[in-house]
């Protein structure tokens, strides 16, 4: 596997993704800048988003540039 930093703005939601777990994002964006990304977001070749759609809104809370993926 071959993690990199993505600009945040180049990342797309799934738009059929599942989950809506809004509530987590602040908590997930807490444990962000106490101990950093601890897995990276997982993207199809597109950027569009398999794995990792509360880390990208906790880390568009926080006003990251680039997210792990």
């Amino acid at each position: 596997m071959k993690i990199r930093e993505i600009k945040v703005e180049d990342i797309k939601p799934y738009k059929n993704n599942p989950r809506h777990n809004d509530e987590a994002v602040e908590d997930v964006a807490e444990s962000i800048k106490t101990f950093g990304f601890q897995q990276p977001l997982v993207l199809d070749k597109d950027h569009v988003i398999i794995v990792g759609h509360t880390r990208l809104k906790a880390a568009k809370r926080l006003g990251l540039d680039t997210v792990p993926c």
